[in-house]
């Protein structure tokens, strides 16, 4: 009977390790990606904001995720928008370029939407959704900053630029899976993310949205909780087998 129950435990802990390691397209709210994609995790996203040129000032926007982990199908019947704001100009910009400037502050919302009627002309239709993601913009390399930039061109309708920065995961229903501290290299942050901006030259596409961009957020997911919870019972019984099997 006893070699029964450890034969068992094994087979138990065999087959959920199986699954730990086959088990790799994730999907959180309608999102999927494959943790095992060499791309795995990164998205592209289309965005629309305002800028600062002051220090002091306030600047955020808005946008969704087209692409993740080199996949445009990855939200079936959905889609992914986020909104940032709270990221606060520590430059006064004379507008030249080459010109760099810092930013503090800052937090990211990331909504997954079955309804689909995002609109950059409506800034609301980014936010209507669950909460895919809540993250705060951090500074794991202590340079007192959360964003920094440059300016990389001058027009007539504004500046244009492009900007990198660290995000942490302090909530949301996919935060779970992101929590890894991995940016850079293990230094505290979860996500390192680039963007690059430039003016609307039709005018305000959405009252104070002066200017469209990208951005591209990279990190690192982990195995699914869910599944590592199973492996873990899985381990236990298999240490409890062998105790038994000790004390017989």
């Amino acid at each position: 009977m006893k070699m029964t129950k450890l034969a068992s435990s094994l087979f138990v802990a065999g087959s959920l390790a199986l699954v730990a390691g086959g088990a790799h397209a994730y999907s959180v709210g309608g999102v999927t990606w494959d943790q095992n994609s060499v791309l795995d995790f990164s998205a592209q996203s289309a965005l629309w904001e305002s800028i600062a040129t002051t220090a002091g000032q306030t600047f955020g926007g808005y946008g969704r995720y087209t692409v993740l982990n080199g996949d445009f199908s990855f939200c079936a019947g959905c889609e992914l928008t986020f909104v940032f704001s709270n990221y606060t100009q520590q430059t006064n910009l004379a507008g030249v370029v080459g010109e760099t400037f810092n930013v503090t502050g800052g937090s990211v919302q990331v909504y997954v939407d079955n309804a689909m009627d995002f609109n950059p002309a409506n800034p609301a239709s980014a936010s209507n959704g669950l909460l895919w993601l809540d993250l705060v913009g951090a500074d794991p390399l202590g340079t007192g900053f959360t964003l920094t930039g440059s300016i990389t061109a001058v027009s007539a309708g504004g500046l244009a630029g492009q900007g990198a920065g660290y995000l942490d995961v302090v909530g949301g229903l996919a935060a779970a899976y992101f929590d890894t501290n991995s940016q850079p290299f293990d230094g505290g942050a979860d996500f390192l993310y680039t963007s690059s901006f430039q003016p609307i030259l039709q005018g305000e596409v959405a009252p104070g949205i002066t200017h469209l961009g990208t951005a591209e957020i990279t990190g690192q997911s982990v195995p699914e909780p869910a599944t590592l919870a199973l492996l873990g019972l899985g381990l236990v019984g298999l240490g409890l087998a062998r105790r038994s099997k000790k004390a017989a």
